[in-house]
């Protein structure tokens, strides 16, 4: 499958070389694509996704983590101790 995508794409690829009109069509396509509203549009979406993301994530457990320096890495056993209240 990947083989038969990357032929397509080269002979894409050499057309467009070779084709100045069909050059010129495919970047205006593209430029009209990339319009300042459409790219605010696609940011705006983003934002929310990330936000719904953040949203979800934050109403999980959250694991302590162990203080031994600035790379502090989870410590899985004093958060399964806190959990369950176990000293």
């Amino acid at each position: 499958m990947n083989k038969i995508v990357s032929t397509l794409a080269i002979g894409g690829a050499a057309y467009l070389l070779r084709n100045k009109e069909s050059r010129s069509k495919v970047i205006n396509q593209l430029k009209s694509i990339a319009s300042p509203e459409n790219i605010e549009k696609i940011k705006n979406q983003f934002r929310s996704l990330t936000n719904q993301t953040l949203k979800e994530n934050s109403d999980q457990p959250k694991l302590l983590e162990s203080s031994s320096g600035p790379t502090a890495i989870p410590d899985y056993v004093t958060t399964a101790r806190a959990n369950t209240g176990t000293p």
